[in-house]
């Protein structure tokens, strides 16, 4: 029943946020706005993760920054609802697609491809372009908060045709989707479970995983490093697919990671504000008093 009513509740939603429109970006600003004040501790350490990544800003601007990551994420989460009813028709109309050589290449050589996102924009959306254009995705997903929400995500993910692995068995089921030639996408500065290293990465140590490079060295599959974000027109979003990273004669997990790594970082650098550091982004990092 708590499922039904957990399902229930996203249509409804998603209804509401398609009779917004535009509409809804000013409901999810309060919102963030809200959360701003509220959640002292996250603020600072956002701001904190801004001037570390930019130290040639001052603390006000780090403060705005943060600011700006908190509504443009609650924007994002409000676009994931108001997605879930979108045509495939309607998401290639909203969208603008740089680099899709690079995916009809990878597609051509029959091993499928790994997308290694980091938490910038919007994945969702992301994914949802992909399919438009025929891409068929497989993904990881960790818990969300309670499992009733949790489960409603990726039930939510999955009626968008995403394959949906939790961490514990994913491997496998990875691996199993290269080799049918599916799109393997996976989200990297948050390892969240599963192996890692540490990479230079917004001004200082990150652990990212290692996993995208583990599975091209492992598969012979393409990876391509990718970002998904809202552009300044109504209700459109652009992505930007660079070209693969090939692994170099002697190169190993990490050395890899550290080279996608410094091409994530790149539009996070164009565009803080659609970069969420929430958390404890840098290795040794605490909270100050």
């Amino acid at each position: 029943m708590s499922r039904l009513l957990w399902r229930g509740g996203l249509r409804a939603a998603t209804a509401l946020t398609r009779a917004l429109g535009p509409l809804r970006y000013p409901a999810a600003d309060g919102f963030a706005l809200g959360l701003w004040a509220l959640q002292g501790q996250r603020r600072r350490r956002t701001a904190r993760n801004h001037q570390r990544a930019d130290p040639a800003i001052d603390g006000g601007e780090a403060r705005r920054r943060a600011r700006q990551s908190f509504r443009e994420y609650a924007r994002t989460t409000i676009d994931f609802v108001w997605t879930n009813a979108m045509d495939l028709d309607e998401v290639r109309g909203r969208t603008v697609v740089r680099g899709k050589e690079h995916i009809d290449g990878a597609r051509g050589g029959g091993r499928g491809g790994i997308l290694a996102l980091a938490h910038f924009g919007s994945w969702d959306m992301g994914a949802n372009i992909a399919r438009a254009h025929g891409v068929e995705v497989t993904t990881v997903m960790g818990p969300i908060g309670s499992r009733g929400f949790t489960e409603l995500v990726a039930w939510a993910r999955e009626r968008n045709h995403l394959e949906v692995f939790p961490p514990d068995n994913a491997a496998r089921g990875l691996l199993r989707a290269l080799r049918s030639g599916r799109f393997v996408a996976l989200l990297c500065d948050i390892p969240g479970g599963g192996p890692s290293v540490v990479v230079e990465f917004c001004g200082g140590p990150v652990s990212f995983s290692s996993v995208p490079a583990w599975l091209a060295l492992r598969t012979g599959s393409v990876l391509l490093p990718i970002e998904c974000w809202r552009t300044g027109a109504r209700d459109t979003y652009e992505i930007n697919v660079h070209p693969p990273l090939v692994p170099e004669p002697g190169e190993d997990e990490a050395a890899v990671t550290q080279r996608l790594a410094a091409v994530l970082e790149r539009a996070i650098r164009r565009q803080p504000g659609q970069w969420y550091p929430f958390g404890h982004v840098y290795v040794g990092d605490g909270d100050a008093p």
